[in-house]
């Protein structure tokens, strides 16, 4: 597979996607859901994104195998998920079409379906009303998204103000 150190900067263009989850308390979820960021940010810039994503998957089937309902360790990898791709993808985006054919890298649409498979997927299996949803999926966006470049990106991204 082709080995990219995917920028979280300049990659204003996320995509909108759905994910899974539990119902915990905010602060709770939020704190989760940034801690997994901030890990798999790591993950990213020392193996790059198949690494991340190679971690990603191995959480999944960690988690799912065990999972009788949805986990906050389930929860984390749903956030990761959702984080790298959408990075990846906007990424991937940002390329001229033909060289990134030929360098053998993904469309952006396949790694966004990818994601939404497994997400939904997950979503499905513990049947996470739509609200809980949404929810998670704001703090995906926002806190998850700010803990990531701030982990990953230091210098450019600044620490968050209590």
């Amino acid at each position: 597979m082709w080995h990219l150190k995917v920028m979280a900067a300049g990659c204003a263009a996320w995509l909108i996607v759905i994910a899974g989850a539990a119902a915990q308390p905010a602060p709770d979820r939020a704190g989760n859901i940034e801690k997994a960021a901030a890990e798999i940010a790591a993950v990213q810039a020392k193996s790059g994104a198949d690494g991340a994503f190679a971690a990603i998957e191995a959480c999944y089937q960690r988690e799912l195998a065990r999972a009788t309902s949805l986990t906050r360790e389930l929860e984390a990898c749903m956030a990761q998920d959702i984080i790298v791709s959408r990075i990846s993808a906007a990424f991937y985006a940002s390329l001229n079409p033909e060289g990134r054919r030929q360098a053998g890298g993904p469309e952006p649409e396949a790694v966004t379906r990818a994601m939404l498979q497994r997400v939904l997927g997950t979503c499905a299996r513990f049947q996470v009303p739509e609200d809980d949803v949404r929810a998670f999926n704001q703090i995906v966006q926002t806190r998850g998204m700010d803990a990531y470049g701030r982990a990953r990106f230091p210098q450019q991204v600044p620490a968050k103000k209590n």
